[in-house]
């Protein structure tokens, strides 16, 4: 899933600003210190974007853990997120 919105953000830049506002709005929900994933991810998007995107995609330990609470919502949309579960289902 993470490899489809990094080719939608490559395409559109401006998508971006989407993880980010997500990012802001969980950091603003949370009353006292901010969990780690948080703090990692409001570095990864500060870095350029070839950076991101190697990080977003990549298999390691920490990628994985990371994309278990990615700021990424909203990029994909139903059809595209459905596109990718049909292929996992077939």
């Amino acid at each position: 899933m993470h490899c489809k919105i990094a080719q939608k953000i490559s395409r559109d830049p401006r998508l971006l600003k989407k993880a980010k506002s997500n990012l802001s709005r969980w950091s603003a929900k949370i009353d006292g210190p901010k969990p780690r994933y948080l703090k990692e991810w409001q570095e990864i998007l500060e870095k350029p974007w070839p950076t991101i995107a190697e990080m977003m995609t990549n298999m390691s330990e920490d990628a994985t853990r990371l994309r278990s609470s990615s700021p990424f919502a909203g990029i994909l949309n139903e059809k595209e997120r459905e596109q990718i579960y049909a292929a996992f289902r077939a």
